[in-house]
């Protein structure tokens, strides 16, 4: 005798993963002039992500000499929110400007799942790195140790990213937001 059962096979919805972004600006006295333009930058990406159904995250760490966060991956949890804080951004000043150690701070400080980081549950980590000259120190162990955690980032920009054709300058920057919709992979370093 044949039995005949039926077997449930329970669909899963696999929702996106999203995506744990964090915005590292310069914000020595270099960049005073150009600061309006990047928080804009900042602004003009916020409202792309899925931040409202978790979905992603945002970060925001200011840097010169040393870097300040403005806010950490798991800060906020709606983009209004995020897109206020941003929008009250200061211009932080400072000199000499440090990417090395700034770098080095977001892979001890910020991509870490106390800052709310999901980098252990598969969720690509995302740096926009966003600078108007030349690092004072090193940047290449700090950069090596970020992509070591699966964090991607012309010369300096071009080292720290996956794909050095991904690495925006600020003159480069300025063009896109002036003249042309963002690209969707241009700004992911």
């Amino acid at each position: 005798l044949l039995k005949m059962s039926q077997i449930f096979c329970p669909l899963v919805e696999k929702k996106p993963v999203g995506r744990d972004v964090v915005f590292l600006l310069d914000g020595s006295d270099g960049t005073r002039s150009g600061f309006p333009a990047m928080r804009d930058f900042v602004q003009r990406v916020v409202e792309t992500l899925s931040v409202d159904d978790n979905k992603d995250r945002v970060s925001v760490v200011q840097y010169s000499r040393d870097p300040a966060v403005q806010f950490y991956l798991n800060t906020y949890t709606t983009k209004g929110e995020i897109l206020d804080t941003v929008r009250g951004l200061r211009h932080k000043g400072g000199r000499p400007l440090n990417t090395g150690a700034a770098l080095q701070y977001l892979r001890d400080n910020v991509f870490t799942a106390s800052a709310g980081s999901r980098r252990l549950e598969g969720v690509p980590q995302v740096l926009i790195l966003l600078c108007g000259g030349k690092s004072f120190d090193s940047v290449d162990a700090p950069a090596s140790a970020l992509k070591q955690l699966g964090v991607s980032d012309i010369r300096e920009l071009q080292k720290i990213s996956y794909d050095p054709s991904l690495a925006l300058s600020v003159s480069d920057l300025l063009t896109v937001l002036m003249h042309q919709p963002l690209p969707s992979n241009s700004w992911v370093c």
